[in-house]
């Protein structure tokens, strides 16, 4: 009898320490994703306004954002706080300089898309600190969305930020 208890006892301690494989993003696929705000800068790169999840390291993306990039890294790592992205200015009419803050042997990838998540343009391997995009080239006025990934060694740090192109006056 003793032996019985015991065997039911470790099995409910296996059964409860042991948990399903949680996907590592748990947002569901059928939510619609919005293009919603910006954080409107000038030429220098500085804010005048805010967006409370542009430009940040905190999205859960649903396979459609995963599926822009291919392969995934690790998220589960400690974000270090000297990186950084930001997009200026914005809103634009033909270029929009990306400023990142990271270390030099830190890979950033790009996917700027429109709403319909077409990708306009595509970047895997920027290592510079200010990259340059030829917006106007697009033949759009509207928003689009830039999703990025910070790639450091098994981690990526992974976000996005909305920018508007606008008609030149």
């Amino acid at each position: 009898m003793n032996r019985i208890l015991a065997l039911s006892v470790i099995v409910s301690f296996l059964s409860v320490g042991c948990k399903d494989n949680e996907p590592e993003n748990p947002v569901k696929e059928t939510e619609k994703i919005t293009f919603k705000g910006i954080v409107e800068r000038d030429t220098r790169g500085i804010p005048y306004t805010e967006d409370p999840d542009d430009w940040k390291f905190t999205d859960k993306w649903v396979e459609q954002e995963l599926s822009l990039f291919g392969k995934s890294l690790g998220t589960n790592c400690l974000l270090p706080e000297s990186y950084g992205i930001i997009a200026y200015p914005n809103p634009c009419i033909d270029k929009v300089s990306i400023h990142v803050n990271k270390p030099d042997s830190v890979r950033l990838a790009l996917r700027i898309v429109d709403r319909n998540f077409k990708v306009l343009m595509s970047k895997d391997s920027l290592y510079s600190k200010i990259t340059m995009f030829d917006v106007g080239s697009l033949g759009i006025q509207d928003t689009v969305r830039v999703y990025y990934k910070f790639m450091n060694g098994s981690c990526e740090f992974r976000g996005h930020g909305d920018v508007v192109i606008k008609k030149q006056l």
